[in-house]
Formats: structure tokens, sequence, C-alpha cells
């Protein structure tokens, strides 16, 4: 599938027969060209969420201690990514194979944009273009460790021919720090909202945002993993792909960070609940808990918070461009609208919440909103009391009667009838008339605001950067919270709660070290959950959490189609090929 993307899955971008059509010697030829060329990299994005359980963002949510698999009885492989299993061999390919076809592009684009005359546009393009292929390989080295690297565009078809070799880690952090740095030296500094290439694209912002991300978990993980202690991120030539005796510290990450608070005019939404979609117009009037907070959702053209995200739309012709990861996240599928089940709409039910994440919260912080805000709980806000409660919907597995609320399908009620999703009003889009499920237009926020607070204050022991306070008190000041004195338990224990259920936690618990990444997994062991309504508790499946991250450290095994394609050239990854890996069945 890699070899075939390496030329066809960019065949509207190149045609190197071809003289009447567009091909790489005469296309982009306008902006208009440059802007569709880019936009090829963005669509994968889309194409990769269209299988939401292949997709990393779910597979983070079930691996990490916030949340179980989930799902019915039937799901074995949303069940397998909570106890570090697999079910099948290739499970993740619907997520790797767009994501291939999203560095293939990104390489055409960075190829042919200095054709562009416009220099501000041309490097807004050229910038977006590396953005996006740092994101995309990080995204996937997260996942699976030495991937295949594909750093630029094969010259023949002999070339293409020969299956990528795994990069090292240092090849493979050096060209995605390599291509953020660009990122950031070349692409223009105007405000968020006034992107000269349009509204929610990439920007200077975000790659120094993704910089320090991608700074935090290389010199976290791999210090852990490799027994030594690493400060600083590799760095490739881009021009031939090797590696340098430049390197990024951490001073440079954090001026970049300093840069985006300063200058990007993104800023904290003013109460953190209207980030969520639940506080729609349309729900909110209807949903209790929603009725007492001010104003109403900051849709995702409006959220300053907001930053790189994969977007989508409630209308799109094609149903690969509609958000779906709220529709297999939401609660277990009912066979018609229940009153007491409001405000959830219809759903697949994967990863409900791990009953320890609760319980702590008050431990931890107690009357912090952002728990509330963030997890909905059988026993407070049942409509009717918990007895209402329909539990073994569609024979749901790991029940814990709790479940997140920030991505998740929402109805509404319009004159008494309901939508099983509230972006089928005119205000979210719609005609008016049911949409049906699966038309949520939620973007997915792979960055925002408050994580960059967060990251600032992580690296600089909690400097004063933001409204007077570092990072971290400004953050919890936004939810009332009163200012505390930095620590790493402090800054841990505040992501923590910031960022619950937005696929971050999985890769801050193993950046942490494996010690405290095994802590938190065994969390999840003894908690009460109900299979098919069968009342149990959270048990090792196999050989067990501790076992199975020590056997693997987090990551995922390749797609064995490509292991086969590749002719020997893809090693399947450290404990994946024992027996002992394959879920069958809950135990």
């Amino acid at each position: 599938m890699l070899l075939t993307l390496l030329f066809a899955g960019c065949e509207k971008f190149l045609d190197t027969v071809s003289y009447t059509e567009s091909n790489t010697s005469n296309f982009p030829a306008s902006e208009t060209d440059a802007k569709q060329l880019v936009t090829g990299i963005y669509s994968v994005l889309n194409q990769a969420a269209y299988e939401p359980s292949a997709h990393s963002f779910i597979a983070n949510l079930t691996m990490s201690d916030e949340c179980f698999g989930g799902g019915g009885q039937d799901d074995y492989e949303i069940q397998a990514y909570d106890h570090l299993l697999y079910f099948e061999p290739n499970a993740q390919l619907d997520f790797w194979t767009p994501y291939y076809a999203g560095i293939v592009r990104a390489n055409l684009a960075i190829a042919n944009l200095d054709k562009v005359q416009d220099e501000d546009m041309r490097n807004q393009l050229m910038g977006e273009a590396y953005f996006l292929r740092s994101y995309l390989l990080f995204d996937l080295t997260q996942q699976f460790g030495e991937v295949p690297l594909v750093k630029f565009v094969p010259n023949s078809v002999d070339e293409a021919s020969e299956y990528p070799a795994p990069g090292t880690i240092q090849e493979i952090y050096g060209t995605i720090a390599a291509g953020l740095k660009e990122a950031i030296e070349i692409m223009p500094s105007q405000p968020w909202d006034q992107c000269i290439s349009g509204l929610r694209h990439a920007t200077k912002w975000d790659a120094e945002a993704l910089l320090a991300r991608v700074y935090l978990f290389y010199t976290g993980f791999y210090s852990d993993k490799n027994g030594e202690n690493i400060t600083t991120l590799p760095l490739i030539d881009l021009e031939t792909g090797e590696i340098i005796n430049s390197v990024i510290a951490k001073d440079e990450v954090v001026r970049g960070l300093e840069d985006c608070i300063a200058n990007s005019g993104h800023k904290l939404a003013s109460d953190y609940r209207l980030m969520w979609p639940y506080m729609n117009s349309a729900t909110k009037k209807d949903y209790a808990y929603a009725q007492s907070v001010e104003g109403t959702w900051l849709t995702d053209d409006k959220n300053p918070e907001e930053m790189f995200s994969i977007c989508f739309s409630n209308i799109a012709e094609s149903s690969r461009n509609r958000n779906k990861f709220d529709q297999y996240l939401g609660v277990r599928k009912r066979s018609k609208y229940e009153v007491n089940a409001f405000p959830f709409s219809r759903g697949y039910g994967m990863a409900p919440v791990n009953p320890a994440v609760w319980e702590q919260w008050d431990k931890d912080e107690p009357g912090d909103i952002r728990k509330m805000a963030s997890i909905w709980n059988v026993d407070v806000e049942q409509i009717g009391g918990p007895s209402n409660y329909s539990w073994g919907n569609d024979q749901q597995m790991e029940e814990s009667g709790l479940w997140q609320k920030k991505y998740q399908a929402y109805g509404a009620l319009v004159n008494g009838k309901f939508f099983y999703e509230f972006s089928s009003v005119a205000e979210y889009g719609g005609a008016g008339s049911d949409l049906g499920r699966g038309h949520s237009l939620q973007n997915v926020q792979i960055l925002r605001f408050a994580d960059v607070l967060l990251m600032h204050s992580e690296l600089t022991d909690g400097k004063t950067i933001y409204n007077g306070k570092s990072g971290m008190n400004a953050v919890r000041a936004r939810v009332g919270l009163p200012d505390k004195a930095y620590s790493v338990e402090a800054i841990r224990m505040e992501r923590q709660h910031e960022l619950a259920f937005e696929g971050i936690r999985w890769n801050d618990m193993r950046r942490y070290g494996k010690t405290y990444c095994i802590k938190a997994l065994e969390s999840q062991l003894g908690q009460p959950i109900r299979n098919n309504t069968v009342q149990l508790v959270m048990k090792d499946q196999n050989t067990g959490y501790k076992a199975r991250y020590e056997a693997t450290w987090g990551f995922r095994p390749f797609p064995q189609s490509e292991i086969s394609l590749s002719n020997g050239v893809l090693k399947q990854n450290a404990g994946w090929t024992d027996a002992s890996a394959q879920y069958t069945n809950w135990k």
C-alpha cells in the first residue's frame, strides 16, 4: 500500500507523461493551484479519521489510564487497545495509509511550491507543508516507533519500487524538528485569525507549539527508554536528509512558546466549558448542567483558544469530512430516543471513563469545575436518578457509568422533537430537519492555547508569562482555582485535569517514565465495570499491563500487510510476535 501511494496516492498532482494536464513542470501555476496542492495534504487528516477506531486519537484515549476500551461484545480491537494488545493484524492500516499519503503529498508540495510568485503566500504554504509533514510523522512515530522514512519525492519508478527503510529515531525526530524549525522561520507572523491562506490553516504559532510537544516527548520518553539524559532535539539537513551537528535546545523551544503567547492572538477562552459542544444553543436550553453557564459553544471559527485541529463539516457531501469520533465515542446506541438519556445522542460506546479518574480528581483538586465539565456521571447527572440509567445497551462492554463529555454525540430537542445531531439546526449549518447520526461538525483539537501555557510552565519551572501569572496558574485562574507553587507533580496534575480526554494523556504518561506509566495503567485494575450488564471489576488481560508495557514501551504493531509488502525491510515491533499479544475476548 505504501509503495502504491508513492505515485498513485497523488495522481492529481504528479503526471510525468501528459503535457496537456497538470504535472510537476507546470503545476502549481497560480496561488489557487498552490492552495489545492496543500489542501491535498490536509485532506488525509479527514481520510484517516473515516475509521475512528483505527486512529491514534481513540487509541491514545483507550491506552491511557483515562478510559477503558468499551464498545460492544464484538468490538475486540478497541478493548485490545486498552490492554495493550491487538486483535486484527491490520487494525491501524486505515490510519497508516492516509498518513503516508499525506507525507508523500507534503514532499510533492515542498518540491514544487517555489513556483508561487507571492513571497508571503509561498512561505505560508511551504511552511504549512513542512508543518503537516512533521505532524504526520510525529503522530506515526509515537504510535509505531521507527517507521519508514520518506523524506523526498522519488525521482523514478525504480526508486519508488524500493520499500522505504525505517529511519532511526534520531533521523525521524531530526526530520520532524527540521521541518518545524523551517516552518517557524519562514511563515508570516499574522495573528491566527488573519492567516493569509485561510482560517484554521496551520500557522507559525502551531509550529512553535508542536515543536514544544515534540521536544518534551523526545527528551522525556527517550531519556527514560535509553537510560540517558537527552536534552536536545536532533536536526537533519532538509536538502540532503542527513543528520547535522546543529540541534534544538530547550532555550529555542521556550523562545518559540513565548513568541506564540505574545504575538499569535490566541488566548484562553473566557469559560472552560464553552469550548465543548454540549454548550451549543440547541442542546444547552434543555441540558440542566449547561443552563447555569453564561454563553454558548465557541464554534471552531470563533474559538481563540483552538489552534491546529482536524476540521470537519456537518453538511459535507462526503461522510469522510464529518467528525465520526463523536459517534464512536458516544453512549452505546439505543433503539430509540429516551428522554432520560439527554443530552446524549446515539453512539458506539467506546472509551468509557475509568472510575479512578473521577475519584482521584476530588482528592487532587476539590472544587475543580473541569471535573464535571469533562465527565458525565450516572450517579450525578442521570435524569430521574441512576435507577433510570439503561445499562448494557447493545451488549456494552467495560461500562463504568462514566462518559467523557468533550468528544461526544449530542442531540437536541426542537419543538419537542429529538434530533440526533444538534448541528441539524440552522445556526450550526443544518436545514432544520434531523440530519441523523454522524453529522457532527466539531473539530478535533490537536493543539490549544492552554497547552502552550502549560508547556511553557513545564519548561521554565513556572516563569511568569500570561496576565501576570505563570502559564500553569493562568490556566488555573480561568477555572477559579488559586495559584499553586510550581513543581513537577503540580504541572503533571494540571495537565491531567486541563487536557483530560483530548488524546494527550497517553503520551504524557509515557514521557514521564516507565514507572509512572505502569502505575497509571494499573490504576484501572479492580475498578467496577459491567460487561453486557454483568457486574465485574477491571482486570489484566493476557500477561497484564505491566508486562505488556515493558514488552512494547507503548508502541503499536506495524500493520502486517506492510511487513509482507516490504520483503523483509520492515520488521515487527518488539512485543508483538508472541501469541500472548493477541486479544481474543474478555477473560
